[in-house]
């Protein structure tokens, strides 16, 4: 993590981290649980959190949500950050 070490959770990092190499990918919560090695519980309210501030996307199809990058300037600060 670099100059972020000891300000960001280790399973938040792990999971952002994830969407910010593929920014253009689709991922289901159990994906994103299983590529970043957070369990499914946290990744949830990981992705909570990150959807209430604008850092996730949701796209519903049907009952299945899927999860993706925000396209946004707080997105890309952060991308430059990490």
């Amino acid at each position: 993590m670099g100059i972020l070490d000891g300000l960001l959770d280790e399973k938040l990092y792990r999971v952002i981290s994830l969407f910010l190499k593929s920014p253009g990918q689709l991922y289901h919560l159990n994906k994103v649980s299983e590529d970043s090695g957070v369990p499914l519980a946290t990744t949830f309210r990981i992705m909570k959190t990150l959807h209430s501030n604008g850092y996730i996307s949701i796209t519903k199809i049907s009952k299945l949500k899927l999860y993706s990058l925000a396209e946004n300037s707080a997105t890309k600060q952060l991308r430059r950050l990490l």
